[in-house]
């Protein structure tokens, strides 16, 4: 412990310039919330202390002194803990007291945060400044991870259509998270101990390879299938009743997506929910079956699988232009699984419009002004189910209208989201005039999954309505 410390004040001193920097970063983040500036001062910081007895080589000046590798790395993670993890708490703390929040009521949230912030940032930052010997070798391998980044943005949506995971977006973060945090400690804990580079390099390269493409083998029901684990309650899907809305036919519409692909929209109506509550679809899964036999796989992935229009649910399918022909005139089976989340306990809180920020649960803070809505909370997104209630003026005097929020909010279980800055805004500007607003939040019940059947559908007959009623 004594020659911890004693690393520690040494390290202090000779960096205390650059400590400096990352200390006016976090002030200026507490004013400005630009989410590059303290990741910008960390990654000159984390990679100078560790520097000061770098780990790769052997001739060292510093490997002549009795350095015990477990004092070593425990006096470099208390400089991390000092200036990296501290200046982040408090600069949370003071921001999401500013705009309103409970500091002690937001406890899980500040402490979630620097978990992730160790998993996703410092560990992996860390992990390559032991692997490197000074600045420029860490400048080389961060332009090579930036290139790395970019080309996998780049390919992923092309390798793996199914990218973004919208509200279950959190499993994906947190499986290649976990993976890169196990990564970098290992990376960390073996070149302290034992000091070699290129075994460590090599791991560090096999991480690289197989992170990236971790998510392709996690299937997005799977993922459904874990969201349903953590369900605040259990309910029975069988309630629920999945069928093809034929009074609003003119909603479904068969066009050409590509050059060889067509895509139908087929609207659906739902039956048999509780009373009280809402649903939200999350994915749909399903095939064709034509009277021959034949099955036909629609390989899209469920969160893109359907469409939303003017309120109305639809399926969708996007089917080869040579296998559309030859199915739509015939009454075909559509069998599937429909993946949704259900919400209850309608709550509603008029806003005082006077800007003064009142608590509104399910959302956080929200205030209103005379041609202002504005709504934050704080380290993640609360709930993706909120309404809005507006009387507004207009041209022809006072009017309502009802809105939907269009965040797409998390569903994890966690008290925080990976990000630096702990507000997520919600603002609205209005031209007219405001007379009252009404917020409506629903509590998430459960995360539901129902197999359907619908039988003798007949693509021509959507054909062409869609274009009709307009």
């Amino acid at each position: 412990m004594n020659q911890a410390l004693h690393i520690f004040k040494k390290d202090v001193g000779h960096l205390r310039y650059n400590i400096g920097i990352t200390l006016l970063a976090a002030a200026v983040f507490c004013f400005m919330r630009n989410p590059v500036i303290l990741p910008a001062a960390w990654w000159f910081l984390i990679p100078k202390v560790i520097h000061e007895e770098p780990l790769p080589g052997t001739r060292q000046f510093w490997r002549t002194r009795p350095y015990e590798w477990k004092s070593l790395l425990g006096a470099k993670s208390l400089f991390v803990v000092t200036f990296v993890n501290l200046p982040l708490l408090l600069a949370d703390a003071l921001i999401v007291h500013a705009e309103g929040f409970s500091v002690l009521q937001e406890w899980a949230g500040l402490l979630w945060t620097q978990v992730l912030l160790i998993s996703a940032i410092i560990l992996p930052i860390a992990a390559f400044s032991a692997m490197t010997s000074g600045l420029i070798e860490m400048l080389t391998l961060t332009l090579f991870l930036i290139l790395g980044f970019l080309a996998w943005i780049f390919i992923s949506p092309l390798v793996h259509s199914g990218y973004n995971w919208m509200e279950l977006e959190w499993i994906k973060t947190y499986v290649l998270v976990a993976q890169v945090a196990a990564a970098a400690t290992v990376i960390l804990l073996w070149q302290y101990a034992r000091r070699n580079t290129f075994a460590t390099r090599m791991v560090a390269a096999a991480a690289a390879l197989l992170v990236p493409f971790s998510s392709a083998l996690f299937p997005w029901p799977a993922a459904f299938a874990l969201q349903a684990q953590l369900s605040p309650r259990r309910i029975d899907a069988s309630f629920f009743r999945i069928t093809l809305d034929w009074d609003r036919k003119w909603l479904g519409r068969i066009y050409a997506s590509g050059q060889d692909e067509m895509t139908a929209d087929l609207p659906l109506r739902f039956s048999g929910l509780p009373a009280g509550t809402e649903v939200k679809l999350n994915g749909l899964t399903m095939t064709l079956d034509a009277p021959d036999g034949k099955t036909w796989i629609v390989k899209q992935p469920p969160p893109s699988s359907f469409d939303m229009e003017e309120g109305i649910p639809s399926l969708r399918a996007v089917i080869g232009r040579e296998s559309y022909m030859k199915l739509r005139g015939q009454p075909l089976q559509i069998r599937g699984t429909l993946y949704f989340t259900l919400y209850g306990n309608k709550r509603s809180t008029f806003l005082p419009l006077n800007g003064i920020r009142i608590p509104v649960k399910g959302i956080g803070v929200c205030s209103g002004g005379a041609r202002f809505l504005r709504c934050a909370s704080a380290f993640r997104q609360q709930s993706d189910s909120v309404g809005l209630q507006i009387m507004e003026d207009s041209r022809t005097g006072p009017k309502a209208t009802t809105e939907k929020s269009s965040f797409v909010a998390s569903y994890s279980p966690f008290p925080a989201d990976l990000n630096i800055d702990p507000l997520y805004p919600l603002f609205s500007p209005r031209l007219g005039k405001i007379f009252e607003v009404r917020v409506d939040t629903f509590d998430t019940l459960a995360h539901l999954q129902r197999n359907f059947e619908i039988n003798n559908v007949r693509l021509d007959d959507f054909a062409g309505s869609h274009s009709s009623s307009h």
